[in-house]
């Protein structure tokens, strides 16, 4: 099945299906001409309309997810992919798959290792599959399963935890991670992250506690236009990190 691509062009983007002549309010860009184009090539609509054909990066692609749950957003994920450690060689356990953006961003860095994800609904899996198809990942599998039962894998180097009692999943899944391996819950209740810290089980300790906030600017210099927007995305969870000491 052909891919779709992405056009960019002055204040517009397009999401096409190259396989099929393409009307849009710009004028219309046949098929021949998208085939036989290359990414960074210039392509015309029949109106004379500029658009160069790209790549599409995660951001592209995180814009066009099938969602149902709520999802992780860049700004944490940035976070998460960072103090987790992870790596292309990476072996990534996740539970609680949503609709599968950070399973697709954190399967898209470890391309020599793997992403295995729970997720107990089977209409979220479903969705997240073909979250997966969108991104072109062969790297990822999503269970459809309680990760309350237990994890089959071993010698995990990092966790995700997407669910509101990680101090239940914690002691099922702490014999899966590496020693010096990291686990990240995600929250959106301070009162959450502490029963987690309480709860904690032997040889795993709290390594960093942190929330972010995104502020995003106007800018229109040609208005002389460049200042904070008046909202932003502030609370959107707690990220409490925890590293695997020991047995």
């Amino acid at each position: 099945m052909q891919k779709k691509v992405l056009l960019i062009g002055e204040g517009a983007s397009l999401y096409i299906d190259p396989s099929k002549d393409v009307n849009t309010e710009f004028g219309i860009i046949k098929s021949s001409k998208l085939l036989k184009t290359k990414p960074g090539g210039l392509v015309k609509t029949h109106t004379g309309r500029r658009f160069f054909l790209v790549d599409m990066s995660t951001p592209d692609l995180a814009r066009r997810i099938i969602r149902l749950p709520q999802i992780i957003t860049l700004k944490d994920l940035g976070s998460i992919i960072m103090y987790l450690g992870i790596k292309p060689d990476s072996k990534v356990l996740e539970a609680g798959t949503g609709s599968g953006l950070s399973t697709c961003v954190i399967g898209q860095i470890t391309v020599n290792g793997s992403v295995t994800s729970y997720e107990i609904r089977k209409d979220f899996a479903k969705i997240a599959n073909k979250n997966v198809a969108l991104f072109g990942l062969k790297n990822i599998k999503i269970i459809n399963s309680d990760i309350k039962k237990g994890v089959k894998s071993k010698d995990f180097n990092s966790a995700l935890l997407d669910l509101p009692d990680p101090w239940e999943v914690l002691p099922v899944i702490s014999k899966n991670i590496k020693i010096g391996g990291r686990i990240c819950t995600y929250l959106p209740s301070i009162i959450q992250v502490e029963k987690t810290i309480r709860k904690l089980p032997d040889g795993l300790k709290p390594e960093r506690l942190i929330e972010n906030r995104e502020i995003n600017w106007k800018m229109d210099v040609g208005r002389d236009v460049l200042r904070p927007e008046s909202s932003g995305i502030l609370h959107t969870g707690f990220l409490l990190f925890i590293r695997k000491y020991g047995k």
